[in-house]
């Protein structure tokens, strides 16, 4: 028996996303043919397949950690650094560039150095050296 119901119906009612009328048909006539039955199960299998998260676990290489610390030799020129110690540095960085910027802002020179200053302290430091940028940044913008 060869069906002539258009199949991508039967995959929008399995999605959800088909309209009333049309589910109801659809409906209809599941109830007597067996050939779309027997689709609509496959799309169901197939579907519940893909959504199973299980199938899609990989391990990552071991390569990986090569490729991440080579970057960051190239970034940082360092290789004796932690990843920690890198991404630190690299946020100093990102803060003594934004320093620089901030040189040619009018009124910005009290943030200023309050970025020159964090940079010689730990990295908790960046936290308040943020809220000073910011509240800063919010002063500039009222004006």
């Amino acid at each position: 028996m060869d069906c002539k119901l258009d199949k991508d119906l039967l995959q929008d009612l399995l999605e959800g996303v088909i309209e009333p009328i049309e589910k109801l048909f659809v409906e209809e006539h599941l109830k007597s043919c067996q050939e779309c039955r027997k689709e609509l199960t496959e799309l169901k299998l197939l579907f519940w397949d893909l959504n199973d998260k299980s199938n899609y676990e990989i391990e990552l290489p071991v390569e990986l950690d090569q490729i991440k610390d080579s970057l960051l030799k190239q970034t940082i020129g360092k290789a004796s650094e932690s990843t920690v110690t890198a991404l630190i540095n690299i946020q100093r960085n990102n803060i003594r560039t934004a320093g620089k910027f901030l040189d040619y802002v009018p009124g910005a020179t009290a943030s200023n150095n309050l970025v020159k200053e964090s940079l010689k302290a730990t990295p908790s430091v960046i936290r308040k050296v943020s809220k000073g940028l910011i509240k800063s940044t919010k002063l500039l913008l009222a004006k």
